[in-house]
């Protein structure tokens, strides 16, 4: 069965299938109408995690961060093919994960239909669309140099 191969998760923003990416982006209710250019440049602006399965992506999420106390996560998407496994939270977790995200204590994001999915990652509702995680380990960890 297609959708019970194995999942890859990279941070490397030159494996990014921009072309595969911004076609579900620019449709998607958030990206407002988002050019090709722009979605680039939020990619070049971002850290950025993928998804891979049979060879090809199927998920992509980026946060626009300082590294030090914010993050915002954007553009998390699953292919419809390959949903309902976890990747979405495999690709938020890879972020929260990152070397350079040790020190963020504020995580945010928006959403009007994923909450339960951010919930089980630590996210709780601040209003109907923002959802808030706070990272208490970030004090303790060793600044960045």
């Amino acid at each position: 069965m297609e959708n019970q191969s194995q999942v890859e998760i990279s941070c490397d923003k030159s494996q990014v299938d921009l072309d595969y990416c911004y076609g579900f982006i620019a449709n998607a209710y958030w990206s407002m109408n988002r050019s090709r250019a722009e979605f680039e440049k939020s990619v070049e602006k971002s850290l950025c995690a993928s998804a891979f399965c049979d060879g090809r992506q199927v998920g992509f999420a980026r946060v626009v961060t300082d590294h030090i106390s914010i993050a915002y996560i954007a553009d998390v998407f699953v292919d419809d093919a390959y949903r309902r496994r976890g990747i979405a939270s495999m690709l938020i977790n890879a972020l929260h994960d990152h070397a350079d995200m040790q020190r963020v204590k504020r995580w945010m994001l928006g959403t009007r239909d994923m909450h339960a999915v951010y919930r089980q990652l630590g996210y709780v509702e601040i209003d109907d669309k923002m959802m808030m995680r706070v990272n208490l380990d970030a004090v303790d960890h060793p600044p960045l140099k």
